[in-house]
């Protein structure tokens, strides 16, 4: 049982006794959606389903009144917590046209539902200007490596706004977080290719 209400994600972990080096059980499903116009990206949507146990947390923590759903002044609260847990990563999240990296996008849309116990937060992000989809790696980790970020099975990447007649295939690799972690270990790492 916590003790004392904390503000990110991070603490829960270190606080629940067996979760602090519970890595990969702890774990994150993700869902990514690639937005187009006239060809380009413009934005990334992301999805996030937390296992039973950090639900639960969040739930207790940021639903005050006790309805079981995160409404009006809840959610501003959770989306801070996100934003504290994953420093230094925007959302766990990071753009890189080629060798560079992209200024962190703009976030909008949060939202977060509880279905069966489990909670799920929902965004989206605006690049600063619509790029190219072949130029582009999207990767995603936890830079503290206390949670497990894994794609959904079925569909992990939507993709939404393609031209008629153009096509687009996401490749989504997964590598296996090593026990020490470290900004280097890039769990999630999505490339698309493009024609038309």
């Amino acid at each position: 049982m916590i003790r004392r209400t904390v503000l990110t994600l991070a603490g829960l972990i270190g606080l629940l006794p067996g979760l602090a080096n519970a890595h990969p059980e702890d774990e994150i499903l993700i869902r990514l959606l690639v937005g187009m116009e006239s060809g380009k990206v413009t934005h990334i949507g992301e999805s996030w389903t937390f296992d039973p146990t950090v639900s639960d947390w969040l739930i207790q923590s940021f639903d005050k009144n006790g309805d079981g759903a995160f409404t009006g002044d809840e959610l501003a609260p959770l989306q801070d917590a996100a934003k504290q847990n994953s420093e230094g990563s925007f959302f766990y999240t990071r753009f890189w046209k080629g060798t560079q990296q992209l200024p962190d996008p703009q976030i909008y849309g949060f939202q977060a539902t509880v279905k069966d116990g489990a909670v799920t937060m929902a965004f989206a992000l605006a690049l600063a200007q619509p790029e190219d989809p072949n130029d582009l790696r999207i990767e995603m980790y936890d830079p503290e490596n206390l949670t497990g970020l894994v794609p959904v099975k079925s569909d992990p990447v939507v993709i939404r706004g393609l031209a008629d007649g153009a096509t687009c295939v996401p490749n989504v690799s997964v590598n296996q977080p090593d026990v020490h972690g470290g900004p280097d270990n890039i769990p999630i790492a999505l490339t698309l290719a493009c024609k038309g």
